[in-house]
């Protein structure tokens, strides 16, 4: 086995062995859990809560006596890869925004080679443009929205450079035809989908060089997460997308504002479950998708009457935010405490995810490396998958 591999075998036999632990949904738990816990999290008030769930390793460290194995499954950390030499800005990234940048750079930093580049999912093409400009080679960069395709080939054109971009759907059939072996394809934050689409189609081409930073993994088709790996469909642990959703479920920046529509949105969650309980007339919770969050800008009765609408049942003519609020209180700082718990697992589930994609191109006679690309401040989604082939 290889050393991924290996850590791949542990970290399955652990993630197992907790699952009772990381795959709870919150929002459907009457009560905490586990009640060797509850003494402990019972005591920590919300400005304790807020203040761990800022901090991963406090969080760890206070529940460390009674979770042991959440400290083994943290303890695996990836090497840092190579980091931009300066950050400074050219005056066609102007309008990125500073941390973007900082991950275009670092992400480059790390590209290297001779062969015509892929950009899959490529926005503007910002990073395609930079390595066009440090590597004088030509790279195409696919994406769907024809305003940001023709932007980026204006810049392109102003700039003089060897940069076209195919305006399609990269989760279309014939984005496949996009990939060649004398290759080098790359995918910052691809989500979901579109990077297990971008893997596939590059392993059947036999694509040279890979360099993929994954985002968002819950973004998949169907339910259920259907492993990459033939390590992982044996060692498949049954996730689906409220599960691929805990590695995402992180800050890097936060305040007083972030805070701030985090405990309104776990109110306004809770106080809709509550109501949709009442006109169900059924006790059992019923999930919400994401939603932007300007919603919160209103009041909760806009918000009830949206979340009707979303779940196809008949919003009431008279909603009374303030009674439904009250009646979520008590549950909101049990969520918290939950969240506090499942949360410990955050990163080892990510890690198994990415080893699950690593082993994958392993499997398809790839050399893989997988390191960080990017300091915590910049992204949270900061793991790099290189791969390459004779």
């Amino acid at each position: 086995m290889s050393d991924l591999a290996d850590l791949f075998d542990t970290l399955s036999t652990l993630l197992h062995r907790t699952r009772g632990d990381w795959q709870r949904y919150p929002f459907a738990c009457d009560t905490l859990p586990w009640p060797e816990l509850a003494p402990l999290l019972e005591e920590l008030d919300e400005a304790r809560l807020e203040a761990l769930e800022a901090d991963p390793a406090a969080a760890l460290a206070c529940l460390a006596e009674w979770r042991p194995d959440a400290v083994t499954l943290n303890r695996p950390r990836l090497p840092a890869l190579e980091r931009a030499a300066d950050y400074a800005t050219p005056r066609w990234s102007n309008g990125i925004p500073g941390r973007k940048w900082a991950q275009i750079k670092d992400f480059a930093a790390n590209i290297s080679g001779n062969h015509p580049i892929l950009e899959w999912c490529a926005g503007k093409g910002h990073l395609g443009r930079l390595l066009a400009q440090q590597s004088a080679r030509p790279v195409t960069s696919l994406e769907w929205n024809p305003d940001l395709c023709r932007q980026g080939e204006q810049l392109a054109e102003r700039l003089g450079l060897e940069h076209r971009f195919v305006c399609a759907d990269a989760l279309a059939e014939a984005a496949a035809g996009l990939f060649a072996a004398e290759q080098q394809a790359l995918a910052l934050h691809a989500c979901g989908e579109l990077h297990l689409r971008f893997l596939r189609h590059a392993a059947a081409a036999g694509t040279r060089e890979l360099a993929l930073s994954p985002c968002c993994y819950h973004l998949i088709e169907g339910e259920r997460y259907r492993p990459l790996s033939a390590a992982g469909r044996a060692r498949d642990l049954g996730l689906d997308r409220q599960d691929l959703r805990l590695p995402l479920q992180q800050q890097v920046t936060g305040g007083e504002r972030v805070r701030r529509l985090r405990r309104i949105e776990l109110s306004w969650r809770l106080a809709f479950d509550e109501l949709q309980r009442a006109l169900r007339g059924q006790n059992e919770y019923l999930p919400l998708p994401s939603f932007p969050k300007q919603l919160l800008s209103g009041d909760f009765a806009d918000f009830a009457r949206w979340a009707c609408g979303q779940k196809g049942l008949p919003a009431p003519a008279i909603i009374d935010g303030t009674h439904w609020l009250a009646r979520a209180e008590p549950r909101r700082l049990m969520v918290q405490r939950i969240e506090l718990v499942r949360h410990l697992y955050r990163y080892p589930l990510e890690l198994w995810l990415l080893l699950d994609r690593a082993l994958f191109l392993e499997e398809q006679g790839y050399r893989v490396r997988l390191g960080t690309f990017t300091e915590p401040a910049n992204s949270p989604r900061r793991y790099l998958i290189q791969a390459s082939r004779d």
